[in-house]
C-alpha cells in the first residue's frame, strides 16, 4: 500500500497506492472548493499534482444525493486520486457542523473518495489543557467507531492526531492512534502555528507525533501549504500536505516565492519562470481585471508549490535535504530557530538517516548550522562508543587537509608512508573542526572523505577539533607511549593555549609542534617533540 523508496534525514520518497492510481510522496494536495474554484480542478491537476483534496461536508450540503450519484471525480472533472475532508475544519472554525461522524464517513464512501478523513474534533491554540484532552479522547472514540463501521476497504482512511499545542497530548494521541489500523495518519491543528510563524513549535508537534506513529505508514500534515515549511516538515517525516493557501493568498494578491510571500503591489519584477510569469509581464498583469489577476496569481502559487515539492524530492535523491533546510532557514529568524531544534534532535534524525547511499554525493559544511547534521552526531557517537585504537608507541595528531582520503593523498598520506617505512608503531589521527577526530584507518568511510568545509569553519568556531583532541587523549591515553599534536593554523586554527590547559588539567602527556603540514617531515616532528 505504501512503499518507501529513498530516505534522507527522516524524509522519504515513497509510493502510496490508491484505487485511482499511485501517488509519489512527498505530495501536496491543493484544496478545491467543490462549489467555487478560482482555478478549475482539471487545470490544477494539469500543473502536475497527483492528488487533490476537497471537502465532503460541503459536497453533502450543496449536492446531497446528486454528489453520491455523480461521484467526487466527475463532480470535480478530474481523473486523479481525490482526498476528502469530513468537516473538521468547519468544526474548528464555526464550532459545529450539521452532520454526524457516521453520516460523513458513509458519504465519503458513497462519493468515491480515494482517501477519506474521519470527523475529528480539532484542538486549537488558546484552549485549556483539559479541553484539549477532551477533544483528543473524543477524536479517538470516533476513530475506533469509524474503523468498526467502515464499509469500503478501497478508500484509505485517515486517523488524525490532535493535541496541539500540548506536545505531551500529541504524543498520547499518536500512541493511541497508532494502535488503530489506519492506512494514513495525519497531524492536526498545525495551520495556526504556521500562520503565526511558530516554526519551532511546529517541529515539536510533528516530532511528538512521529515518535509514535507506524514508520511504514504515510503521514499527512493538515494545512501545510507554504513552500517555506515543506522541506522542514518533510525532513521530519511528513509525506502528504494539503492547503488552500494558493487560492487564499491569491484572494489578497499575495504572490508566493520559495522563501516567503510578497504582496503583488510591491512587485517590481516577476522573480519566477513558471508559465504564468513567463507569459505575462508585470504591466500586463496590473491592467487585468481583478478576477483574472486572482486566477493567475493562484496559478502561479500552484506552480511554486509544485516546484518546491519537486525540489525536496531531488534533495532526497541527492542526500542534500539538510543543505536545503539551511537555505530556507535564512528566510526567517523562526526558521533558523526551527533548524536549531533539528540540531537538538540529532539522535532521533540519526536513527532514520541513511548511513550511505549510491551514488555518493559529497557534503558541504558552510557554517555552524552544518555541524548539526546527523552525520556529525553519528561519527562522534561511534568514535566514543565503538572505536578502539591500535596500541602504538606514538600518537601523531594532524590537522585535516583538503586532500582526502588521507590514506592516499596529500601530506597526511606522505607522513603515513614515512611512519610505515620507519618501522616504529606510529598511529595517525586527523583532527577536524567538523568531525572532531578521524583515525586515519577510518578515513575512507563515508562521509569522512566526501565533504568540503568553508574557511570560516577552519577557525574551529565551535571548538570541535579542540574537544575532539582532548576527549580522544583522555579516552585512549593508555594506548600510546607519547602523543604529538602538529598545529598548522592555516589548515585548522587550533587553540593551542586552550589545548595545553585542558591537557594539563587532565594530567595527560602531550607535545605540541607548530609546523606547516605541507612541508612537515616526520623525523623533524619526532625530533621537535623530543626537545
Amino acid at each position: 500500500m505504501f512503499e518507501i523508496l529513498e530516505k534522507d534525514l527522516m524524509g522519504r520518497i515513497g509510493v502510496l497506492e490508491t484505487r485511482k492510481g499511485k501517488i509519489e510522496t512527498p505530495a501536496l494536495a491543493p484544496v478545491v472548493n467543490p462549489a467555487k474554484n478560482v482555478v478549475p480542478p482539471s487545470e490544477i491537476a494539469g500543473v502536475g499534482f497527483p492528488l487533490l483534496m476537497t471537502n465532503a461536508y460541503i459536497i453533502l450540503k450543496n449536492y446531497g444525493e446528486l454528489g453520491a450519484e455523480l461521484g467526487v471525480h466527475r463532480l470535480l472533472g478530474v481523473d486523479v486520486p481525490v482526498m476528502t475532508d469530513s468537516g473538521g475544519y468547519q468544526l474548528m472554525i464555526y464550532g459545529r457542523v450539521d452532520t454526524t461522524p457516521e453520516e460523513i464517513l458513509r458519504y465519503q464512501e458513497e462519493i468515491g473518495a480515494d482517501i477519506g478523513v474521519i470527523l475529528d474534533v480539532p484542538t486549537t491554540l488558546g484552549i485549556s489543557r483539559e479541553e484539549a484532552l477532551a477533544r483528543v479522547e473524543e477524536t479517538l472514540r470516533r476513530a475506533e467507531r469509524a474503523l468498526a463501521t467502515r464499509q469500503r476497504r478501497d478508500m484509505h482512511l485517515v486517523g488524525p492526531v490532535q493535541g496541539n499545542p500540548f506536545p505531551d497530548l500529541v504524543e498520547y494521541a499518536a500512541e493511541r492512534m497508532a494502535s488503530l489500523d489506519f492506512e494514513v495518519y495525519a497531524i492536526g491543528a498545525s495551520a495556526q502555528l504556521m500562520e503565526q510563524y511558530e516554526f519551532p513549535a511546529l517541529v515539536d508537534t510533528i516530532v511528538a507525533a512521529k515518535r509514535h506513529l507506524p514508520p511504514g505508514r504515510p503521514v499527512h500534515l493538515f494545512g501545510g501549504g507554504h513552500p517555506l515549511i515543506i522541506p522542514l516538515a518533510v525532513a521530519l517525516g511528513v509525506d502528504l500536505f494539503d492547503s488552500a493557501s494558493y487560492a487564499l493568498y491569491a484572494r489578497d494578491l499575495r504572490y508566493m516565492t520559495e522563501s516567503g510571500t510578497v504582496r503583488f503591489e510591491r512587485l517590481r519584477e516577476l522573480p519566477c519562470s513558471c508559465p504564468v510569469c513567463s507569459k505575462h509581464d508585470l504591466s500586463d498583469l496590473r491592467e487585468m481585471p481583478r478576477e483574472e489577476l486572482e486566477r493567475l496569481v493562484a496559478l502561479h502559487n500552484l506552480y511554486v508549490l509544485k516546484e518546491e515539492i519537486d525540489r525536496v524530492k531531488q534533495a532526497i535523491h541527492e542526500g542534500s535535504l539538510w543543505e536545503l533546510l539551511e537555505q530556507r532557514a535564512q528566510a526567517h529568524p523562526k526558521m533558523m530557530d526551527a533548524l536549531a531544534k533539528l540540531g537538538d534532535l540529532a539522535e532521533l534524525l540519526e536513527r532514520y538517516h541513511p548511513v550511505a547511499r549510491q551514488p555518493v554525493f559529497g557534503l558541504f559544511f558552510k557554517s555552524t548550522t552544518s555541524l548539526w547534521r546527523p552525520e556529525v552526531y553519528r561519527h562522534s557517537k561511534r568514535i566514543a562508543e565503538r572505536y578502539e585504537p591500535p596500541e602504538a608507541d606514538v600518537l601523531l595528531m594532524l590537522p585535516e587537509t583538503d586532500e582526502k582520503p588521507y590514506t592516499r593523498f596529500g601530506p597526511v598520506s606522505r607522513l603515513l608512508s614515512a611512519a610505515r617505512e620507519r618501522g616504529e608503531r606510529i598511529h595517525l589521527v586527523v583532527y577536524s573542526p567538523v568531525f572532531g577526530v578521524v583515525p586515519v584507518e577510518l578515513s575512507e568511510l563515508f562521509p569522512l572523505s566526501q565533504y568540503s568545509l568553508s574557511e570560516y569553519l577552519r577557525r574551529d568556531p565551535e571548538r570541535r577539533a579542540l574537544r575532539g583532541v582532548v576527549e580522544y587523549l583522555a579516552r585512549h591515553r593508555g594506548r600510546y607511549g607519547r602523543a604529538i599534536v602538529v598545529v598548522d593554523r592555516e589548515l585548522v586554527d587550533l587553540d593551542v593555549g586552550a589545548l595545553e590547559g585542558e591537557v594539563e588539567a587532565k594530567e595527560l602527556e602531550l607535545r605540541v609542534v607548530e609546523s606547516p603540514l605541507s612541508s612537515a617531515d616526520l623525523e623533524e616532528i619526532l625530533r621537535a617533540a623530543s626537545t
